[in-house]
């Protein structure tokens, strides 16, 4: 709750923001405001003076958001006026635009004005007034609280033109910048201030669902707030004086929203292209927009903009829009943010009980570290987007330009981005030099060796990553092996890797080149032709420790709730059967252990009304020890096996369905199978009689339980381990083979170095070689011309032999590459996989075949039984069909018999109908005759009341100088001041004055004591009171106004005979705790309110006497001996101060007090509710408020009056106890019994 000050700043609302003076310093009738920045101040400054030259007997505050310190004066509100610190304004500052934070400021100034009770006007800045506009706002907040002007009376044309219908609709029907209210808004201010808080966008959405959430009223003024969306329906016309009129009535204000001076021939810069309004075609309008643009300049407008205090940084820097939001989500995810109201009352809840309120929100732009924590902040890389800076990305988001140029800019595009961000982002000042990107992080080195990568989370991770560290290979968590594991996720995976997808229940990604799956059910379920292999790992089961069975009550069962994968969980299924085994046992319970309900409220929500009548159900989010564990699973259920796995391992009994991988994990020894219908659907009956015999047997059970554990510890990590291995190998083996096909070697001719030799024989002895030997040329010649013969031979036997080695290679070449085209290592490989998968199937069907045997001997065995139960049936079907013989006949003499008794009963419903209907007619006519003569009585009581009155004031008259009206009540013929504004129109039309009040009184008023009215006003609980005492008691009035204790005398002489009201006791003065002078002025509800006099009061402050009321009492003869019987104070906020000065006749005489109470109006005084409160406890009284006639504390009262003007306390005296009889003390103790509050 927002306490909301009462004592406002001499800024709201009583001084102004304009040259033309002050009419008077009376109370004024309208109060007008705006919200505007720095740059809008000679706006404000026009709109200042055209409203006060309209409106002398009104007053307008401004607020400046974002101005300099040293831009403040007169009528100039500053957020400190509102109760906005310094801290939470730069929160506010640095998550909002300037548009933003105006529009949030904006009901909280409303709120803060409607403290003085006086309707407040909220105009734009850029409103001028032309004439006055206070009859028609007063005249509407009359009808409704708030007011509000639509901004077009008429649909706008559909003609291609701006503003469009569309533009009308996303901008909102009401005009934001008239807004009107009065007191009763303050629920609907708060609300929009909560609104815009969380989304400060939300004017529009509010401001057009107000009328479904608050009682207001629509101004349809054709006069008022001409602006560029209603300016073509509404034609301007002016009289001879000058006097511009719409559909003959002045203008009363123009709404230039959107209006440039440095553009005066535009009504509005916001739609330059295709205007509806051309303001050649309207001159009255154009020379409305030059002589305002006239007064804008006259008022210190330039053509140099004007900076926005909360724009940039302290270096400059303009800070974006789309980071400002930024920085809102980031705030409202922390407790206590200013963007959150629930968030800031939780955490305040927090700080007050001792709890520690969660983190800190972001720290912002303008606080005390000049931003640098803000900068720190906004250079950070945006969770889940690496490479990337929250600025930059805001930056990016925010300019079409850069969405076309780059549109992935820290993927493919990061470079170029990051290029212009370190250049032409840095150098135009658009973000700083830390909120440039920095660079991708390069890949994980590859390592050309055996070995693998296991990337992602979970627990399906963990597992994989403890196999791989048992299989002996070399093992990372990055991709730096050839091989990479993905688990459950699409991680991307650099290039050149093996990817490899681990998946339960799911396919692969399109970049996986294997797909793993836990078992064959989900194999055969998700291999596609053209797909990827898929291979079966199974995923290791962990270690845990043996469950041991605790000492509990009964059995209880357990089940798991997934709703991620609900139907195939088939938790419904479970309680199901729990439900249909146990109908009547409470020595069972079911407890099922919840996962994901906030993903899937849907799941949640079905499962939590199915369990929720039976209370032997229980859902938890952790199992705890149970004594069975039950899953009728659907489907595949890779995840089921994976969950049911972890508690079997565990020892704890398993109740599963007979299908999927749950199948392929367990046998018939470790688990309890239910069969299932259809393939996939349990058979629920057959769980019943499962769960019956697990209940009753619980040894069995366990037994059951520890064969699971045995059969679970063979799929432990170290098992998994070497058959992932196998499987990374032959990954490993793939990969090198298309790294090799990817890139080979360069082709080379193994022919060719034959080649080479044949050519050899072609070649000649060289006889010109240089010897020692004398003639050795010559010698050479005569040899090789010996030798020519032979030397030719050797040349064809070497040649043929050549040639024979040559067509040998060639064929071997040639079948080589036949071997290699047609049948390669890659089919060699699909070759072996089909083999394994061959040798796998005949595996299964190995044994499928032992399974159906033995099914088949189950079946025989329940064909016999079935059989014998058949027979059975038979035989008693044809005892119950000779026995529903006998009862057939009876039961048709039966049915004959009820048949007359109905005709009968009938026939008596229609006698007692037609007697219903005459008393019914008799009843109408009587009722219609009563309701004439009420009414005919009521409008002669009416008539004789008028009567009355007449002769009463015909034979009275006035009372000499005051103005009042004579109204007749259940206490007589009472005066009251004619501008009473509460207590004369509720007595006119009712007669009576707080009827339930009253009735208490007379309940404990006793008839020989004194009444002591303080507040007695006009004297209507006086003159009641003295009626009912006679000449037996006394009643003194307390009244600081001359003018209502004039009427009060003069009501009690008229009223009541002479020796009654000679019981009259009248204090002219202020029931106060001391004695001395008062400050008093007129209250709303009648008569004066009192404060202390300030010690600079000049002489005009009208003032009254103080006086302590026991002091008042003992001082009259009359009083003497008399025991003040009931007090009752009617002084909301300074009643306590009034009680103060009687307390010592309070302790002594223990009257029933009834004191009007206001916890706002004390808190205004400076006093705290609370403490008032107890001390009256202290005094000896309960705290009992009259509307609910109970005790309550202090602290309930003060909470149940939030939003409420006062409630009626009694003040009940506790019965006083003798004292114990204790030690007897020399020293005698005084306490002063008149101490105050």
């Amino acid at each position: 709750m927002r306490v909301i000050h009462t004592g406002h700043s001499e800024k709201l609302g009583l001084q102004t923001v304009t040259e033309v003076p002050a009419g008077s310093e009376a109370r004024p009738t309208l109060i007008a405001c705006t919200v505007a920045t720095a740059a809008e101040l000679p706006a404000v400054k026009v709109l200042s003076n055209s409203f006060l030259a309209n409106h002398p007997e009104a007053r307008l505050a401004a607020q400046v958001v974002g101005a300099p310190p040293e831009n403040t004066g007169p009528g100039l509100v500053t957020p400190a006026d509102l109760g906005i610190g310094p801290e939470e304004l730069a929160r506010l500052a640095t998550g909002c635009t300037a548009r933003q934070l105006c529009g949030l400021l904006r009901p909280r100034l409303l709120e803060q004005l409607l403290g003085q009770r006086i309707p407040v006007l909220y105009l734009d800045p850029w409103v001028q007034v032309l004439a006055p506009l206070s009859d028609r706002v007063l005249d509407a907040v009359d009808r409704g609280p708030l007011v509000l002007l639509p901004r077009a009376l008429r649909p706008l044309p559909d003609d291609g033109l701006r503003p469009s219908p569309a533009e009308l609709l996303q901008t909102g029907v009401f005009d934001p910048g008239f807004l009107a209210v009065a007191p009763g808004a303050e629920p609907f201010l708060r609300s929009l201030e909560e609104q815009l808080r969380r989304t400060p966008d939300a004017a529009k959405a509010v401001l057009d669902t107000a009328p479904a959430l608050v009682s207001l009223d629509v101004l349809r003024d054709a006069t008022i707030n001409l602006s560029v969306w209603n300016a073509g329906q509404r034609d301007l016309h002016r009289l001879d004086d000058g006097t511009l009129t719409v559909l003959g009535e002045p203008l009363r204000s123009v709404h230039f929203e959107g209006f440039d001076p440095g553009r005066p021939w535009l009504l509005s810069a916001a739609f330059a292209d295709r205007p509806r309004v051309l303001l050649s075609e309207h001159p009255h309008l154009a020379e409305l927009c030059t002589a305002y643009r006239a007064e804008l300049v006259r008022r210190g407008h330039t053509p140099v903009p004007v900076r926005y205090g909360y724009g940039q940084l302290a270096d400059g820097t303009p800070i974006p829009d789309e980071l400002r939001a930024d920085y809102r989500e980031a705030a409202r995810a922390h407790p206590g943010s200013v963007f959150d109201p629930a968030g800031r009352r939780a955490g305040a809840e927090g700080q007050v009980n001792g709890t520690p309120a969660g983190g800190s929100t972001p720290p912002p732009a303008f606080g005390p570290d000049g931003g640098a924590g803000f900068v720190e902040w906004a250079c950070e890389p945006v969770p889940g987007l690496p490479g990337s800076t929250r600025w930059a990305a805001a930056l990016w988001r925010g300019d079409p330009a850069l969405r076309a140029q780059f549109p992935d800019p820290f993927g493919a595009d990061g470079t170029a981005f990051r290029d212009w961000c370190a250049g032409s982002g840095v150098a135009t000042g658009r973000l700083p030099v830390p909120a440039v990107p920095y660079p991708h992080a390069d890949a994980p080195v590859l390592h050309d060796q055996l070995g693998v990568s296991v990337v992602g989370d979970g627990p399906a991770a963990a597992l994989l990553q403890a196999a791989a560290r048992a299989s002996g290979l070399p093992t990372a968590t990055t991709a730096g092996y050839p091989v990479v594991v993905r688990v459950d996720s699409d991680t991307p995976v650099p290039g050149g890797r093996f990817v490899v997808d681990y998946r339960l229940d799911e396919g692969a990604a399109p970049d996986a080149d294997e797909l793993w799956v836990p078992s064959e059910a989900t194999r055969a379920a998700v291999e596609r032709p053209g797909g990827p292999a898929v291979r079966v790992l199974p995923l290791p089961v962990p270690e845990r420790d043996a469950h041991e069975p605790d000492d509990h009550e009964g059995v209880i069962f357990g089940a798991l709730a997934d709703h991620a994968i609900d139907r195939d969980g088939n938790v419904l299924g479970a309680v199901s059967a729990f439900l249909g085994a146990f109908t009547e046992r409470a020595d069972v319970a079911l407890r099922i252990a919840v996962t994901g309900a906030a993903d899937h409220p849907e799941a949640a929500e079905r499962l939590r009304l199915a369990t929720a009548a039976d209370p032997r159900v229980e859902l938890v989010a952790d199992l705890g020890p149970v004594d069975c564990l039950i899953s009728l699973h659907r489907g595949r259920g890779d995840r089921v096996a994976a969950a049911l796995a972890e508690h079997a391992a565990r020892g704890v009994p398993v109740l599963t369905s007979d299908q999927g991988p749950v199948a392929e994990l367990f046998d018939k020894q470790s688990v309890i199978f239910v069969p299932c219908r259809t393939g996939v659907e349990p058979d629920v009956q057959a769980a019943v009689k499962l769960l019956r015999a697990l209940a009753d047997d619980l040894p069995a059970a366990r037994a059951i339980g520890a064969k699971g554990r045995e059969r679970l510890a063979t799929r432990g990590a170290a098992a998994i381990g070497d058959l992932m291995r196998e499987r990374v190998e032959h990954a490993y083996r793939a990969w090198r083979a298309r790294r090799a096909a990817a890139n080979p070697s360069p082709a080379v001719d193994p022919l060719k170095a034959l080649h080479s030799a044949k050519h050899a024989l072609l070649r000649q002895p060289d006889v010109g070689t240089a010897s020692r030997t004398p003639m050795a040329p010559q010698l050479r010649k005569v040899v090789l011309r010996v030798l020519d013969h032979y030397d030719n031979h050797m040349r064809d036997v070497l040649g043929s032999l050549v040639d024979g080695v040559e067509r040998t290679v060639s064929d071997l070449v040639r079948r080589q590459d036949e071997l290699t085209t047609g049948i390669g290592l890659g089919e060699l490989e699909v070759l072996r996989s089909a083999v394994e998968h061959h040798l796998e199937r005949q595996d299964q069907l190995a044994d499928q075949v032992l399974g159906l045997d033995d099914g088949v001997v189950r079946v025989r065995a329940d064909m016999a039984g079935q059989g014998r139960r058949l027979r059975e049936i038979e035989d008693a079907v044809v005892a119950e069909a000779a026995k529903r013989s006998k009862q057939r006949d009876a039961l048709a003499q039966r049915i004959d018999k009820l048949a007359v008794a109905l005709e009968r009963t009938l026939d008596r419903i229609d006698t007692l109908e037609s007697k219903v209907v005459e008393v019914l007619r008799e009843r109408d006519t009587r009722l219609d005759a009563g309701t004439r003569a009420a009414n005919q009585a009521q409008q002669t009581a009416d008539a004789l009341r008028r009567v009355v009155v007449r002769e009463h004031e015909r034979r009275n008259g006035a009372v000499p100088g005051v103005r009042s009206s004579l109204v007749l009540t259940d206490v007589g013929l009472l005066r009251l001041p004619s501008d009473d504004p509460l207590m004369l129109p509720i007595l006119s039309s009712n007669g009576v004055w707080e009827p339930e009040l009253s009735e208490l009184i007379d309940s404990v008023v006793e008839p020989d004591g004194i009444f002591l009215d303080v507040g007695a006003y006009v004297g209507y609980q006086a003159v009641r009171v003295l009626s009912r005492f006679g000449t037996g008691g006394a009643v003194v009035a307390v009244e600081p106004c001359p003018s209502a204790r004039e009427l009060l005398r003069h009501n009690v002489e008229v009223n009541l005979p002479e020796r009654v009201a000679e019981r009259l006791v009248l204090v002219d003065a202020a029931a106060w705790e001391s004695i001395g002078e008062l400050a008093a002025q007129p209250a709303l509800t009648g008569g004066v309110s009192v404060a202390p006099l300030p010690a600079d009061a000049g002489e005009g402050v009208t003032s009254v006497r103080a006086a302590r009321l026991d002091k008042e009492l003992e001082a009259v003869p009359a009083l003497q001996g008399k025991r003040l019987s009931v007090v009752r104070v009617d002084a909301p906020g300074r009643g306590h101060r009034a009680l103060a000065g009687l307390v010592r006749l309070l302790r002594r005489d223990r009257p029933h007090v009834f004191l009007e109470f206001s916890a706002s109006a004390t808190a205004g005084f400076g006093d705290d509710p609370v403490t008032v409160l107890k001390e009256f406890r202290i005094w000896g009284y309960d705290l009992v408020p009259v509307p609910t006639r109970e005790p309550a504390s202090p602290e309930q009262i003060v909470t149940a009056m939030e939003g409420m003007r006062s409630i009626s306390l009694w003040l009940r005296p506790r019965p006083v106890q003798a004292p114990a009889p204790g030690p007897q003390v020399a020293v005698p103790l005084r306490q002063p019994a008149d101490q105050a509050i």
